[in-house]
C-alpha cells in the first residue's frame, strides 16, 4: 500500500531531521484498538488511514486544546493522534451537535473557491474525523465520510472551532501523506524551538522544541495547496 511506503518515507526523515518528533511517536496500534475506534465513531475508516495507525499509533505525548502539556508534534505544527485521542476530539464536538443553537451553528459554515459542492457548507458534521490537530485551538485536518453531493468518500478537510469555511486538502489520506513528504523535503518545516509567552505571570519566557517555523502553521500550506489546485481548474474551465 502506497499509504504505508509514503509514512514509511516521513519516518525515515524525521529520525534524522527531526529526531524529538520521531522519539514521540506512537507504538503501532493494534487490531483493538482499530476496532474500539470503528465502533466509537460508528464509522468505518479508509484502510490507508488504519494502515498507517497500525505503523504509529500518533504520538505518545500529544497537545491538543484541552488535552496534555507541551508536546512536540509529529506533524509540522500539528499533532498526530492516536486511535484514543481521535475518539476524544471528535466527541468533543457531540454536545455542540446537540446544542439547541446548531441550526444557528451550522448556517455559519462555508466553503471556499473550488469546494463548492464537493464539502457540505457545515460547521460540524459527524462525519468529519480528525486525524492531526492543532496544538492550542481546537481545529483539524481530518477525513470527510459525509461529503456533498461532489466530494469524494474520505476526502481531506479542514474543520474545527475557527475552521468554519471548508476546502478539501487532498482527494484522500494517502494523497495528503504525499504532500506531506514533499513539503518536509523542501526544508519548509525544520526542526525550531518555540518560545511560550502564555502565561503572563512569567519573569522568563520557557523555551520548548518545536516541529516547523514558529511563524508558520501547516493548514497555510494546505490552504495553498487547495487554491492553487482551484485556480487551475478554474483556467481549464
Amino acid at each position: 500500500m502506497r499509504a504505508i511506503t509514503l509514512f514509511e518515507d516521513y519516518v525515515d526523515w524525521l529520525r534524522v531531521d527531526v529526531p524529538l518528533a520521531y522519539d514521540n511517536l506512537g507504538p503501532p496500534a493494534d487490531r483493538a484498538e482499530i476496532d474500539t475506534l470503528e465502533q466509537a465513531l460508528g464509522q468505518r475508516l479508509p484502510d490507508d488511514v488504519k494502515s498507517v495507525l497500525m505503523l504509529h499509533n500518533g504520538q505518545r505525548q500529544t497537545m491538543t486544546s484541552t488535552r496534555g502539556d507541551h508536546a512536540v508534534p509529529c506533524i509540522p505544527t500539528l499533532s498526530f493522534l492516536s486511535t484514543s485521542s481521535i475518539v476524544d476530539c471528535w466527541s468533543d464536538w457531540i454536545p455542540v451537535r446537540a446544542s439547541k443553537d446548531i441550526e444557528a451553528l451550522q448556517a455559519a459554515g462555508d466553503v471556499m473557491p473550488g469546494a463548492e459542492g464537493q464539502v457540505k457548507p457545515l460547521y460540524t458534521s459527524s462525519g468529519w474525523i480528525p486525524l492531526w490537530s492543532d496544538t492550542a485551538r481546537a481545529d483539524y485536518i481530518g477525513l470527510d465520510l459525509d461529503p456533498d453531493s461532489h466530494g469524494v468518500h474520505g476526502q481531506i478537510i479542514n474543520f474545527g472551532r475557527d475552521e468554519e469555511r471548508h476546502y478539501v486538502c487532498a482527494d484522500s489520506f494517502t494523497d495528503l501523506l504525499g504532500f506531506l513528504v514533499d513539503e518536509v523535503r523542501s526544508g519548509r518545516w525544520p526542526a525550531s524551538i518555540f518560545v511560550d509567552d502564555d502565561d503572563d505571570d512569567r519573569s522568563e519566557l520557557e523555551e520548548q522544541p518545536w516541529f516547523g517555523n514558529p511563524g508558520d502553521h501547516f493548514f497555510n500550506a494546505l490552504y495553498e495547496r487547495a487554491m492553487n489546485s482551484a485556480r487551475s481548474r478554474a483556467s481549464r474551465s
